[in-house]
């Protein structure tokens, strides 16, 4: 189980280590002045740079803006819905089929569709990338003390829809009933921040170090 003064402590150190923090609360503001593909774009731009750099110049705006009127509906249906309390079998269907037309545009793929479904529906979406799926070798995870603590088991995803949707389902388990309250983030983006911290974090740490070389 665990500890809401961990977990706040961990959200506290996000906001100190990382200088993109404000690119979502900009995004967002975009979205709800009508600006959705604009407010997606800075997020792909920022958030998702490591890929989308090399899609920019084939990165058909048009096609896209389409795909997010067709998702939309979809979207509508979880608008209102919580992360703590969302049934997530309930919208299933929904979710899945969001992931997967995210996920197939080259640019966005498995850790952008995340993303982009975060800004749409911030109270529901939680994000990951390759780190948090537990793509890294084993022995990188087996260090870290969110998983020595058994805060969370090890556990390597695919990037299929139904491996989000698991991935949510196994996040809400863990983190679903923590009476929190953090200053304009909502439960979903604070337990992203916390597993960036605690997963992400530390793993690109112990990359870097393994790829110095080594001193005679």
């Amino acid at each position: 189980m665990i500890e809401l003064e961990t977990f706040k402590k961990s959200i506290e150190k996000f906001d100190k280590l990382e200088s993109r923090t404000n690119f979502f609360a900009s995004a967002q503001k975009l979205l709800k002045n009508g600006f959705e593909t604009e407010g997606m774009l800075l997020i792909l731009a920022t958030w998702n740079f490591a890929l989308f750099r090399y899609e920019t110049k084939k990165f058909d705006i048009d096609r896209f803006s389409s795909t997010l009127a067709k998702l939309e509906p979809h979207f509508q249906k979880l608008s209102s819905e919580s992360f703590a309390t969302i049934n997530l079998d309930d919208y299933a269907k929904s979710i899945k089929f969001i992931y997967t037309t995210l996920s197939n545009i080259k640019g966005i793929q498995y850790t952008g569709a995340p993303k982009l479904m975060h800004l749409k529906c911030p109270n529901v979406f939680v994000m990951w990338d390759g780190y948090i799926r537990g793509e890294k070798s084993r022995k990188y995870y087996a260090d870290l003390k969110v998983f020595k603590s058994s805060v969370l088991p090890i556990k390597k995803y695919k990037t299929d829809a139904q491996s989000y949707l698991e991935f949510l389902k196994d996040m809400q388990v863990v983190y679903g009933k923590l009476p929190l309250e953090c200053k304009g983030k909502t439960l979903a983006k604070a337990i992203d921040e916390y597993n960036y911290v605690n997963i992400t974090l530390p793993i690109q740490k112990k990359e870097k170090q393994n790829r110095k070389p080594i001193q005679e």
